[in-house]
């Protein structure tokens, strides 16, 4: 009787193949993240907003000097006299 046959002992392909099998289901994975990604237009949307508006506020922060403790003074007495 074969052992191949009976099922007593593993033909040498089928290693070969469930490694291709685990390679292929690994590929696919990678594929489904790629798609969900970007099939998420939304959340995609959100990030680019956000790191531009970030990008944007820091360029404007740079440009705005800060206000000397006096300046911030004067500036409180002007909008709130005596308080």
């Amino acid at each position: 009787m074969d052992p191949v046959e009976n099922g007593t002992a593993e033909d040498p392909r089928v290693g070969e193949i469930r490694r291709d099998i685990e390679r292929a289901r690994a590929r696919i994975a990678e594929t489904v993240d790629a798609l969900e990604y970007k099939a998420d237009v939304p959340a995609r949307l959100g990030d680019v907003l956000s790191a531009t508006a970030s990008y944007v506020t820091t360029r404007v922060m740079q440009r705005i000097p800060l206000p000397s403790s006096r300046e911030e003074t004067v500036a409180k007495d002007r909008v709130a006299p005596g308080l």
